[in-house]
């Protein structure tokens, strides 16, 4: 490698830390687990409308995924149709702050829903962005190096949300509602505008080697190949939908804390910071040894996490106990989602990773419809029903992460390659 490659190599590596960090900071401020919830709550929603929120945060950002690859697969450039969805995404998320200011009081219900409303129109579009962000990352950045690249980058985001969230804490106790809401949310569009910023200045020097763009109709029936062909990608895919199932209880935690064990609202600050302290340790750890043993241990760790998780909310008896519900679900969120990213690029070939990613994810999609369900079980047999069923869905996603996945680094051969051909 040149020593121009080397220093482009390392320039990127640095924006994509940077970048990916300010993104994540920005979303503990718009988190669908703790910020959203109680937002929601307090705007007079119902268990089901919270459970709605985790569909339209993973539904909203899978379902279009496998649409976008169609295109990105066919692009030599990635990096401009990554800035160009990203961009309009970020003004979706000023919009849910301007809502949030100027009409949760005086139209609290017109407020609740025109939330869920930018914010799913906020997750479609980074759905149609991630193909192409990914694609570029995975250009970008070396396999080995991959998982050092996301821990640090998820350590430095888990730093900045840590000061997110005292800095929320102090804007849910100093400020009365909605300012206090409104000012977070307006903090999130400002880290995640800065990320945009960011991103723009990555060196995509080379173009990609593509395939051909399909006729729609083409494309999809092609795609059932990719299944035919990689075994070791579909059982991955199994696994992964148990464990989306399991991820149930997770929207719910904060809305148990604050409904059951009768705390401020403030408490929302603390809860985000004991996921992103959480984040900070396991996303650093995990990220070594992605690169060293492979992204399948990641993943062993995250389902544990979510098991432990769901145990913990099931018989914590007071709030003090309770807390560590939410360092669990940071040591989850840490790591399980770009761990799942690249271990399912390595199941596939380079001009295909895009659509391995895509089609993963809108596969995933409907099982997280499941958040809509957890609310109705929430709403008719409580919230101690949820948890047991995220205890039973969290072990069996475990012991099929185990013993059925395989790791793509040692058992990778090229014939077991699905293809669009």
């Amino acid at each position: 490698m040149s020593n121009h490659s080397e220093l482009v190599d390392r320039k990127n590596f640095r924006i994509n830390v940077l970048e990916g960090a300010l993104f994540i900071a920005g979303g503990s401020l718009l988190s669908p687990h703790t910020v959203l919830p109680a937002l929601i709550l307090r705007l007079g929603g119902s268990t089901v409308e919270v459970g709605l929120i985790s569909v339209i945060a993973w539904f909203g950002l899978f379902l279009p995924q496998i649409f976008a690859a169609r295109y990105t697969q066919s692009l030599e450039w990635k990096k401009p149709w990554s800035i160009r969805f990203g961009t309009i995404q970020r003004i979706a998320v000023l919009m849910i702050s301007l809502v949030v200011l100027l009409f949760a009081e005086p139209l609290p219900v017109f407020a609740r829903f025109s939330v869920l409303f930018f914010y799913g129109i906020s997750q479609i579009l980074l759905g149609i962005a991630t193909p192409g962000w990914f694609d570029l990352f995975t250009k970008l950045t070396p396999l080995r190096k991959r998982g050092r690249l996301t821990g640090m980058k998820n350590s430095l985001a888990g730093v900045l949300a840590f000061l997110c969230g005292l800095f929320l804490t102090f804007l849910l106790g100093a400020f009365s509602f909605p300012w206090g809401y409104s000012i977070a949310l307006g903090m999130a569009f400002a880290f995640q505008g800065a990320s945009i910023v960011v991103q723009s200045r990555l060196i995509e020097e080379h173009p990609t080697e593509t395939v051909q763009r399909y006729a729609f109709k083409e494309y999809i029936r092609h795609l059932p190949n990719i299944f035919k062909g990689n075994r070791n990608f579909r059982m991955f895919l199994v696994s992964t939908i148990v464990l989306v199932l399991a991820s149930m209880p997770v929207g719910f935690f904060t809305t148990y804390a604050l409904q059951h064990f009768r705390i401020e609202e403030s408490a929302v600050g603390e809860f985000t910071m004991l996921i992103v302290g959480a984040q900070i340790v396991s996303a650093l750890v995990n990220g070594f040894a992605a690169d060293r043993f492979g992204n399948k241990i990641v993943l062993i760790y995250s389902a544990a996490a979510t098991l432990c998780a769901c145990l913990c909310a099931l018989i914590a008896p007071t709030i003090g106990v309770f807390k560590v519900v939410f360092v669990f679900v940071g040591i989850n969120l840490g790591s399980e989602l770009m761990a799942r990213y690249n271990i399912a690029v390595e199941y596939g070939p380079t001009q295909q990773r895009s659509v391995y990613i895509g089609l993963m994810n809108t596969i995933l999609a409907p099982a997280y419809l499941v958040g809509l369900f957890g609310g109705v079980l929430a709403a008719v047999f409580g919230y101690q029903t949820l948890f047991i069923v995220g205890v039973f869905a969290s072990f069996i996603g475990l012991m099929l992460t185990v013993f059925v996945v395989r790791e793509p680094r040692i058992h990778y051969s090229a014939g077991a390659l699905g293809s669009m051909q």
